[in-house]
């Protein structure tokens, strides 16, 4: 049999044991003055966090900290910086500054499918982030990309070898992936060409790439063609066959015959360009020349790009746009100049 004066001191023991744990875990301890700003490196673990916490006598046990930040799910929130302690301060309050205090203000974007850099540069200028020029000095622009001496893209080169398949000279556009992203407000020009670059690499995967090479193709001009169908065609059903149509074309020997990228020249939207228009002496207007463009007219979403690499083949040689975004598709020229007649009126 327990006797009373046992069971009285195992309650005791607890009751201490409690509110010893209750003190270290919500009581408030003092800061010394000389402690009271506070660093994180950026990369630290919980447990490294905790020990300089308890080396500078702002906590008391690390064990029990720890424990509370996992009780709370905080162990992947802390933030790298400074941190200003007040005078006192308790375990739990301590973890509420330590993964909130600096969380820097977001900010979402929406890049749309075939926006080229001129269009992603205006809106970026219309958001506030950066203007025009800061955002052509990282990505290029019509005249020659110096590379060369720019440790930016040396890195983001060896970082994400796809831009190596880019023509010497040749923008940044195409590799610049259409998507939502929440960046940093106080991001750079950088931080973001980056993310978009980056988020292109996720998107192409190893086996796009290697059917590429199976089909004895060229990358960049798999992801010029990309950029052609995004911009002409606007469902993605209706990719494959355009893809089939450009291709066979380019097996021929025959222009492509695109209006959108003379209109990426000129900067035009007629889905329809005028005899004046189609004279323009330009390597984008594929009237005039049979090679593809030099570079990407945009930047193709996954649609367009997986459209460019696997065409459908049809018996289909000509199609046109509507200016509802409809697209008519003709066997023959005489069919072709036709729907031409009846749609483009």
């Amino acid at each position: 049999m327990i006797k009373p004066i046992t069971i009285f001191a195992v309650i005791l023991i607890a009751i201490i044991v409690v509110t010893n744990i209750s003190r270290n875990m919500f009581g408030k301890v003092d800061v010394p003055q000389e402690v009271r700003q506070f660093s994180i490196e950026r990369g630290q673990s919980v447990k490294q966090i905790t020990r300089d916490l308890v080396d500078k006598g702002i906590i008391k046990n690390d064990f029990l900290f720890r424990t509370l930040v996992l009780f709370t799910g905080k162990q992947s929130e802390f933030m790298a910086g400074n941190f200003d302690l007040p005078e006192e301060i308790s375990s739990s309050q301590l973890i509420r500054l330590l993964t909130t205090q600096g969380k820097k203000e977001t900010k979402t974007i929406k890049i749309l499918e075939g926006w080229g850099i001129y269009d992603i540069a205006q809106y970026f200028e219309q958001e506030g982030l950066f203007s025009q020029e800061e955002f052509f000095k990282v990505v290029g622009r019509e005249a020659i990309f110096n590379t060369a001496d720019n440790d930016f893209y040396n890195e983001l080169v060896q970082d994400y070898p796809l831009l190596k398949y880019r023509t010497a000279g040749a923008p940044l556009e195409g590799f610049l992936f259409p998507d939502t992203y929440e960046i940093y407000a106080d991001s750079t020009v950088e931080d973001v060409v980056r993310k978009m670059v980056a988020n292109f690499h996720e998107k192409v995967t190893q086996d796009l790439i290697d059917e590429i090479g199976a089909q004895g193709k060229n990358f960049y001009k798999v992801l010029i063609m990309a950029s052609i169908i995004e911009a002409e065609v606007t469902y993605e059903d209706e990719r494959p066959v355009v893809s089939d149509i450009f291709w066979s074309r380019m097996d021929i020997g025959m222009p492509l015959q695109s209006c959108a990228t003379l209109n990426y020249r000129i900067e035009g939207t007629n889905p329809a360009l005028t005899d004046e228009q189609l004279k323009i002496d330009s390597v984008y207007n594929t009237y005039m020349y049979r090679e593809m463009p030099p570079t990407p007219i945009g930047n193709p979403g996954i649609s367009s790009i997986r459209a460019a690499i696997y065409p459908q083949e049809t018996d289909y040689f000509y199609f046109l746009s509507t200016p509802e975004g409809e697209t008519i598709f003709s066997h023959t020229l005489d069919k072709h100049n036709t729907a031409k007649a009846e749609w483009l009126k």
